[in-house]
């Protein structure tokens, strides 16, 4: 859960462009920031928090980041996850970020062109 106000400021930090990929079994992307702000209002009721401890940068716009997801699924039983994120900038926003299974996958991920909806400039 977060404040209206966070939202908003993350919102502020997000490529047009941006591409995330949640940590789902499905694997669903989100594409822009509409679809990002939509997924915020829609989970904004949900307890869902996470914790970065681990930051590998690969240069000034790629970085591996290895954290921890807690939440709450369908079921109501809290869960305490291990995540490593794929992360890249774009003009300094977030441009891309998808949840990898190693720091090897993320750093694959990181070296291939964007999929999807995001477009390259």
């Amino acid at each position: 859960m977060y404040a209206r106000g966070e939202a908003d400021r993350l919102l502020e930090a997000v490529h047009p462009d941006v591409e995330i990929v949640l940590k789902t079994t499905a694997g669903e992307t989100l594409h822009g920031r509409d679809e990002v702000a939509a997924f915020l209002e829609e989970t904004a009721a949900r307890f869902h928090e996470t914790h970065q401890d681990v930051y590998r940068p690969l240069d000034d716009e790629r970085i591996v980041v290895e954290g921890r997801m807690r939440w709450i699924d369908e079921d109501r039983i809290l869960r305490d996850d291990p995540v490593i994120w794929a992360i890249e900038f774009r003009d300094g926003l977030l441009y891309r970020s998808t949840p990898a299974p190693s720091v090897l996958a993320a750093e694959t991920i990181l070296s291939a062109p964007p999929t999807g909806g995001a477009k390259s400039p």
